[in-house]
């Protein structure tokens, strides 16, 4: 009989691995990556001329605690807007981040990272962008929202 090599010992679990490769929980519950500090969500180009909501479903994470929020590439000087990331629409729910003025956001180079008010653990699939205060004209911002997944 031929000698057949496994391959190298393994002395380490999927959850002893603090990896960032991308992980589908919905299939596999004790996936490569879990327990990973990621992007758990992202809005691209959110709307902040107008009150209301901008929808950013979660990304393969049963449960999740946000560790920091960065806001980007806005299309124009924020002067006026407040925006805040909260887990149900119209700024329901728990406040992930507070609706607060993003004056500081001065166009599309500037990276800001936000206050992050609740890293309690969350399971919401969707977290929405509230904007509390519109700008006045037209204006998009980038909202990435990372963490660690803890499904």
């Amino acid at each position: 009989m031929p000698s057949v090599n496994p391959g190298p010992a393994v002395t380490s679990s999927p959850n002893t691995d603090a990896v960032m490769s991308p992980c589908n929980t919905l299939s596999n519950p004790v996936v490569q990556g879990a327990n990973a500090f990621r992007l758990l969500a992202i809005a691209k180009g959110a709307n902040v001329n107008a009150l209301g909501d901008t929808a950013m479903p979660v990304i393969n994470a049963n449960s999740y605690s946000v560790f920091q929020i960065v806001l980007t590439n806005a299309s124009i000087s924020l002067t006026a807007a407040a925006a805040g990331v909260f887990t149900a629409p119209a700024a329901g729910g728990t406040a992930i981040k507070a609706n607060a003025a993003l004056a500081t956001n001065t166009g599309p180079t500037v990276v800001i990272q936000a206050t992050v008010a609740a890293t309690a653990v969350q399971t919401a699939q969707t977290l929405y962008v509230n904007v509390g205060t519109a700008q006045g004209a037209a204006a998009t911002l980038d909202v990435y929202v990372y963490g660690y997944d803890l499904s």
